[in-house]
């Protein structure tokens, strides 16, 4: 089996995001005021969906840390542009909790969506060039790939 190439970060968040909100919508999840999770408050400032892109992206690029994880956002332009809000570590971590429930229904919306074979799963390596530059090199699946001719943007 031949490694798949490895993608920019934009388009592995991209990639990432898209099949997530095919997930969402076939699982019937629909968001009502940034939330995914009907739960009591006004809307919040950094919607459901990227908090749960984010702990997507933080599992697929093995990040053990939440502390590393945050950390690698915060120095990434990548990540910063495309995901202006963020939120603190302690509350980034509570969201993902909350969010938590909903794997499993994606997962299997996810197979569902791919006849039987997700797009990608909390297993699969993906190599990302851009992830090494903050991470540790065990706390990310890139470091175990040679470094790509990749233009970071």
């Amino acid at each position: 089996m031949t490694p798949t190439p490895p993608l920019p970060l934009e388009d592995l968040v991209t990639a990432v995001y898209c099949a997530l909100d095919d997930a969402l919508a076939h699982a019937g999840i629909q968001c009502q005021q940034g939330k995914l999770i009907p739960r009591r408050g006004p809307p919040p400032e950094v919607d459901d969906r990227e908090i749960l892109c984010l702990a997507v992206l933080q599992e697929l690029l093995r990040f053990k840390s939440d502390n590393a994880f945050c950390l690698w956002l915060e120095a990434q332009p990548t990540m910063k542009a495309l995901f202006p809000k963020r939120l603190p570590r302690q509350k980034f971590a509570q969201r993902r909790t909350l969010l938590t429930p909903l794997i499993q229904r994606l997962c299997a919306a996810l197979c569902t969506l791919a006849e039987g074979h997700p797009p990608f799963s909390l297993w699969t390596p993906t190599p990302s060039r851009s992830a090494e530059s903050c991470a540790p090199a065990s706390a990310s699946a890139s470091a175990a790939w040679p470094p790509p001719a990749i233009a970071l943007r």
